[in-house]
């Protein structure tokens, strides 16, 4: 592959994984209202919160990485073509972070799982076992996406450092 291609299939993957975020975050809140105002029992009110975060999360985070990946693929591009030391520098850096986040993020999922089974065996009420629920739910979805989110992170930045984009 060459420059151009490695980058446009970075910010495709990207993109396609940003709309089953959002998707995944519009089917939260939707499932988050529907528990809320219909269902209206304790354990279902609890559910319907969690998934109001990961409705929060999804629609923010899936949103803002689907509507910008067009512009930011071709921006990046287009700044390689004028001013390949500058982009070498901001997207190197960039890359770099975005990789070294995953660690932190799979805490994140950790702590939600731990969350999760203190709310199932230390609170012990209803609400909280739905909540628990949820909280396991974003921590199960939110793994597997990054899993593939960050190997795909991974080859973005070999690649790059292989067609001599960014420093070895």
């Amino acid at each position: 592959m060459d420059f151009e291609q490695i980058v446009r299939w970075y910010f495709a993957g990207e993109k396609a994984e940003a709309f089953w975020i959002l998707a995944a975050g519009v089917v939260s809140l939707a499932g988050a209202i529907v528990l809320w105002f219909v269902a209206r029992e304790p354990f279902a009110r609890g559910l319907a919160m969690a998934l109001l975060i990961m409705a929060g999360l999804g629609l923010s985070v899936g949103g803002t990485v689907y509507f910008r990946s067009d512009a930011q693929s071709q921006q990046l591009i287009e700044q390689q073509r004028t001013d390949p030391a500058q982009f070498a520098d901001e997207e190197g850096q960039r890359i770099r972070e975005v990789v070294r986040s995953f660690a932190q993020y799979r805490i994140g999922y950790a702590v939600a799982a731990l969350l999760a089974l203190f709310f199932v065996f230390v609170m012990g009420k209803p609400s909280q076992h739905g909540f628990a629920v949820g909280l396991l739910l974003l921590a199960a979805l939110g793994l597997t996406i990054d899993f593939f989110a960050e190997r795909r992170a991974e080859r973005y930045q070999q690649g790059l450092q292989a067609v001599g984009a960014l420093p070895g």
